[in-house]
């Protein structure tokens, strides 16, 4: 069967066609619904072979995922494993003006938590809730300087086509990552970090001496970065006026990032989930002595007049529309900000004291150092007695409805196609495996087509929502049950409905194409990442999975027991006669 290369995030384009078909459904099963009304219908139920086996993973690609891991984590049945980050930083205007005799003053790294805000005081102070944060024990942080180069295209891709890293440091194009690759200067280093949920607070003093809170921030990493050897000087400072800072290209090579490096202290750890977004940055802080004075009295500050004593020639820089202002300060030319209206760009001048923030941009890739058990290659003929899904470069399973061949088919399948049915609902039912789990279990397990690596139908046309917790697609992939259905509670099953899917293949003749099952962290992180050197299905596999730190044991369909063993219910009406 010819494997069509779609990733999960392609699926969008389909929508208009599943609406239209979804109103057809609709009107099926309203007219169905009448001859059942009339007693001319039976319903019932019937189970169907399942083939489900292991699939271990080495390394998957880790690079620009929708977030990043960061820490280390200890898991009682699987192992442990560290997760860092090498990530580019771009900068928030270029060409930047400084200053005479610049001073460095400080350079501190934040990156926010996922949190959120439970409570706020008078005085504007919030406490917080953090939110994918796994375990409460220190680790060993380290950020160093990058001094790789994450090329974003290898010239002897096809065009157009991106260059892939993994997470065992390497790259698509053979290239292997090493530590001295990724360990410049070394810019902080902390023992024992501990993540904190209170909210940051930055006091000053104002005129009179009263200590105040200039700036609050939402609890994250904040830190303090040193400057070993005038390194920020050397970066930023000076190269003013120089290529390196003129625009993104020439920026991002010239400083290729930073190096979030996590390592045990403890036998637990803490793994940190991070969006490098908007609020993460790296910002100089610094002092200055611009010649803000007015030698000839034109209005014009001395650091931008082309002509500062006024004997009619332009002795300090170019003006090229005639206004009497450096084209380096010009608002007109630059495109920047001139809230003031005396026509200089407000973004480059910082008198007296100033920053310069580097935003997180380009490419991030995480990083995994595994110590996981290993996975027994799975039965792809039998299939296994327990499935292993684990998150973070783990394992996932492959399930194989009907027993079906490489084209899958099977006498299974032509039997249940040969049946007259109105297919009411068909569902996968995975039993945990209570006496081998161990630890947090995931809430969701997540299936998609893993030969199209595309999502399922049921997937993409569920509409449902727990009002209470805000889960979406609970009727597709419902919830974990658990014991006294409390929160933290050991499972009992996943139930996974696939009733289109099954219609697809029943009534429109769809290939009977083999699954891919994982944990996730997220139902929505489904982005699909390339497994690597896979030489056989699944090719691919979802971002949630990788980013998620939980595991679970699931019974396959080779198990002895019986009343756990996976099938595939399939619910049904048939006419009397």
């Amino acid at each position: 069967m010819k494997k069509i290369k779609v990733t999960l995030q392609n699926c969008a384009l389909i929508i208009v066609l599943i609406l239209l078909f979804v109103g057809c459904e609709n009107n099926f099963t309203s007219i169905g619904t009448g001859i059942i009304g009339n007693n001319n219908f039976e319903t019932s139920s019937m189970s169907y072979p399942v083939i489900s086996y292991n699939f271990d993973l080495d390394a998957v690609q880790s690079n620009n995922l929708p977030s990043n891991n960061l820490g280390f984590h200890s898991d009682p049945l699987y192992g442990d494993y560290s997760a860092s980050i090498v990530a580019q930083m771009s900068t928030e205007s270029f060409d930047p003006a400084f200053g005479e005799n610049v001073v460095l003053d400080s350079v501190v790294l934040y990156i926010p938590y996922f949190s959120r805000v439970t409570d706020t005081d008078e005085d504007g102070n919030s406490t917080y809730e953090l939110d994918s944060i796994f375990g409460n024990t220190p680790i060993k942080l380290s950020v160093f300087e990058n001094r790789y180069f994450l090329r974003d295209f290898d010239p002897a891709l096809e065009l157009g086509e991106s260059l892939t890293y993994f997470s065992d440091r390497t790259a698509s194009d053979g290239s292997v990552i090493s530590d001295g690759d990724l360990e410049g200067e070394l810019l902080y280093t902390n023992d024992a970090f501990e993540v904190s949920s209170e909210q940051i607070n930055l006091e000053d003093v104002d005129e009179e001496g009263e200590t105040f809170i200039s700036q609050r921030f939402s609890p994250g990493i904040r830190v303090l970065l040193d400057n070993p050897n005038d390194f920020w000087q050397n970066l930023i400072f000076n190269m003013e006026g120089e290529p390196e800072l003129s625009n993104q290209s020439n920026f991002l090579n010239h400083f290729r990032g930073i190096y979030l490096k996590a390592e045990a202290t403890d036998v637990n750890g803490t793994m940190m989930l991070l969006n490098l977004g908007a609020s993460a940055s790296i910002t100089l802080y610094y002092s200055n002595d611009f010649d803000d004075g007015d030698e000839d009295e034109d209005g014009i500050p001395n650091y931008a007049d082309v002509d500062v004593d006024g004997d009619g020639m332009d002795d300090n820089g170019v003006d090229t529309d005639g206004d009497g202002i450096n084209d380096d300060f010009d608002f007109d030319q630059t495109g920047g900000v001139d809230d003031n209206g005396d026509g200089i760009d407000d973004d480059l001048v910082q008198i007296g004291e100033g920053v310069f923030t580097l935003n997180f941009g380009g490419n991030s890739v995480n990083f995994y150092d595994n110590n996981l058990i290993d996975i027994p290659d799975g039965d792809e003929v039998n299939g296994d007695e327990k499935l292993f899904l684990k998150g973070a470069v783990g394992s996932m399973a492959v399930i194989n409805l009907f027993n079906g061949d490489d084209e899958g088919n099977s006498p299974e399948l032509e039997e249940f196609k040969a049946n007259n049915w109105l297919i009411n609902e068909a569902n996968l039912v995975f039993y945990v495996d209570q006496n081998t789990v161990q630890g947090p279990e995931p809430n969701r397990i997540f299936i998609y087509n893993a030969e199209s690596n595309t999502l399922l139908i049921d997937y993409l046309i569920d509409q449902s929502l727990d009002t209470e917790t805000l889960e979406t697609k609970i009727d597709h992939l419902h919830p974990l049950e658990r014991v006294d259905d409390e929160p933290d509670g050991q499972g009992i099953k996943y139930k996974i409905e696939i009733t289109e899917h099954i219609n697809n293949i029943f009534l429109r003749d769809s290939t009977n194409v083999k699954l891919g099952l994982a944990v996730t962290t997220d139902i929505g992180a489904f982005q699909s990442l390339d497994i690597k050197d896979a030489d056989d299905l699944p090719e691919k596999l979802i971002a949630g999975s990788v980013l998620s730190t939980k595991g679970t044991v699931l019974f396959g369909n080779n198990t002895t027991d019986e009343e756990k063993k996976l099938k595939l219910e399939i619910f049904y009406t048939e006419p009397d006669n």
